[in-house]
């Protein structure tokens, strides 16, 4: 069955392709069925013609998703866009970093796993970042489509809670993978609502994302989305001042205000014993990461922390508890987890990736951008800067559908700056055309 749905994904390419160039309104409809599948069918409907499915590393073959068919279809049907030299040079120091450390990797096949994702959210990022430049409506789609996807996990959460699951995940793995999930939708919804004419999604999504905080149990995610709402609402008001704006944070502050004893029952759900146990397994699990970048700067291979943490026995000498949720688990922490895995040129890498997307967050702030995509770049980046912090918590960053969320938020920040470009050098050309008439 798998090589008929990898057949599948195959021909949807060029069918989707040759679709989107000879009817380009069904750009809009493509990003929202993006947006939704992301949440609904993206985290299980894909396959792997080369799998390891008892690997314990994120990443289990040379995975294949419809996404990437889209992908391709959507770069192709669209024009090109510049992608900023920042960016470029942050993603090669990422690349160096993963075949210097595959070549010293005790596993190499495993390390290609992971390349093999990064070259798919590399896909789904270049195509992003066009279809946004081509179709300005684009933006919205997808945010629309993230909003209705996040809106279902919602209601699996509401009913898994209610059937008895201490921490539900919804369609995700965990509850700390769909907090996180939950970022990418949530603050740029909230941006939209407060610079624009549409309430009803947006404010149903940021119900969603609370919701999601509230039952999942997650202590970081339910503190980082309150910090994420405050530092969209301020960034919004500072880039563009409304009556309308001031009067929504207002209503936001009082909600939040309101809202502060069911916060404390989330974040007190799990007894203070549990909370320690869970603290200092982080703990340990750090310190076990730390033993492994001493012996290895360079890195031990994308996607092997879990094998050379146990069969080296990092992970005993540290003290980490011996069972499945421990052993069979990264680092709690994506920057520790890049570093042992790719080496202190790995961790410059992401440092620099994440900061080349705040640089052109702010960059956009700057500029005047007159129509909805404008109101779009102070939630954009307060995604940017909150997911550089919750990575800080989790390892499940290293997820494709993860991987795949981060790439629209990237590839919308690059669209809206590129049009801004595009916009004020056709305003110059403009201006230049009458001046060199009358000097003619």
């Amino acid at each position: 069955m798998k090589w008929v749905f990898l057949l599948a994904v195959l021909a949807l390419a060029p069918v989707l392709a040759g679709m989107l160039r000879s009817q380009p309104r069904y750009l809009v409809h493509t990003c929202f069925v993006l947006g939704v599948s992301l949440f609904v069918l993206a985290p299980r409907l894909w396959t792997a013609p080369i799998v390891w499915p008892v690997w314990p590393g994120p990443v289990k073959g040379i995975e294949v998703s419809f996404v990437d068919a889209i992908s391709v279809a959507l770069i192709a049907s669209t024009r090109s866009v510049r992608i900023p030299t920042l960016i470029k040079i942050g993603f090669s120091i990422f690349c160096l970093a993963i075949v210097v450390s595959t070549f010293v990797s005790y596993q190499p096949m495993a390390a290609i796993f992971y390349a093999w994702q990064l070259v798919r959210t590399a896909l789904l990022f270049i195509a992003i970042a066009r279809v946004c430049v081509t179709e300005p409506r684009a933006p919205a789609a997808l945010l629309a489509g993230l909003g209705i996807g996040l809106m279902y996990e919602a209601a699996l959460v509401a009913l898994q809670y209610l059937r008895g699951v201490a921490r539900p995940s919804g369609n995700l793995d965990t509850a700390n993978f769909l907090g996180l999930a939950a970022d990418f939708a949530v603050f740029t919804a909230l941006s939209l609502m407060l610079g624009s004419r549409r309430l009803l999604w947006p404010a149903a999504t940021l119900a969603a994302g609370f919701v999601i905080a509230l039952l999942g149990g997650s202590r970081a995610t339910l503190g980082l989305f309150v910090i994420g709402v405050i530092l969209t609402a301020l960034l919004s008001v500072r880039h563009k001042p409304t009556s309308r704006k001031y009067a929504f944070a207002g209503a936001l502050a009082m909600l939040m205000f309101a809202s502060a004893p069911a916060m404390i029952w989330a974040s007190s759900r799990r007894t203070e014993e549990v909370k320690a146990s869970s603290d200092a397994e982080r703990t340990a699990m750090k310190a076990a990461a730390r033993m492994i970048i001493a012996d290895h700067p360079l890195g031990v291979g994308a996607n092997q922390y879990v094998v050379v943490a146990n069969t080296g026995g990092y992970s005993a000498r540290a003290g980490v508890a011996w069972n499945e949720s421990n052993r069979a688990a990264p680092v709690h922490d994506t920057y520790y987890l890049i570093t042992a895995e790719m080496g202190f040129l790995g961790l410059i890498g992401l440092l620099s990736i994440l900061a080349s997307f705040i640089a052109v967050g702010l960059g956009c702030m700057r500029r005047n951008i007159p129509d909805e995509r404008g109101e779009l770049v102070p939630g954009l980046l307060a995604t940017m800067i909150l997911v550089a912090i919750h990575i800080n918590f989790e390892f499940i960053f290293m997820d494709f559908v993860l991987h795949y969320l981060f790439a629209i938020t990237a590839g919308m920040l690059v669209a809206i700056l590129a049009g801004a470009r595009n916009r004020a050098r056709t305003s110059a050309s403009a201006h230049l055309r009458p001046a060199t008439a009358s000097a003619g």
